[in-house]
């Protein structure tokens, strides 16, 4: 293959699409749906007691959208509905079979993401996490950034997330 001097962006963009589909892939096989009901629950395990709305903001919903996917959860028995912070708000929370579900993503996402791993050295993926904490720390803009970007990340395995710590740099938390 003949690459210019710098292949690094387009490397980037095939590494990227590489990734996704992984993800996609294991998530989806994981609860039998992927794309947003997936990422709800993973989103819903983290932000429990959210909105609707907030929920169809951070997934990129529209409100008929998000009413459908909050239906679907529903129906399947993962997510059940609570009176919200005021009057008119319903709370979305994870019912004990939401919470499996939740678990059973994640797991899929880490041991997909694990066998993409498995041909680099430790000191290759010690390099991978410097690389990608240096790119994701001033990516979020707002608690809706921080949460869409990490709305399939096991927050256990990320103790010292980047997005976060960025988040808390820009808002002074």
């Amino acid at each position: 293959m003949n690459l210019p001097a710098d292949a690094s962006p387009n490397l980037l963009g095939a590494l990227a699409l590489l990734v996704g589909s992984r993800m996609r892939s294991s998530v989806s096989a994981s609860v039998g749906a992927g794309g947003a009901l997936a990422e709800a629950l993973v989103v819903l395990k983290d932000q429990p007691g959210v909105t609707a709305e907030w929920l169809g903001q951070v997934l990129g919903l529209t409100q008929p959208g998000v009413a459908h996917l909050v239906r679907r959860l529903r129906e399947q028995g993962w997510v059940e509905r609570r009176p919200g912070a005021d009057a008119r708000s319903r709370a979305l929370h994870l019912t004990t079979d939401g919470m499996a579900a939740a678990a059973g993503i994640l797991h899929s996402r880490q041991e997909a993401l694990t066998a993409l791993l498995a041909p680099l050295t430790s000191e290759q993926r010690r390099q991978l996490e410097d690389i990608a904490r240096t790119l994701l720390q001033d990516e979020v803009t707002d608690d809706r950034s921080l949460a869409h970007l990490c709305r399939l990340c096991d927050r256990a395995r990320c103790p010292q997330c980047p997005v976060h710590a960025g988040y808390r740099e820009l808002t002074g938390d």
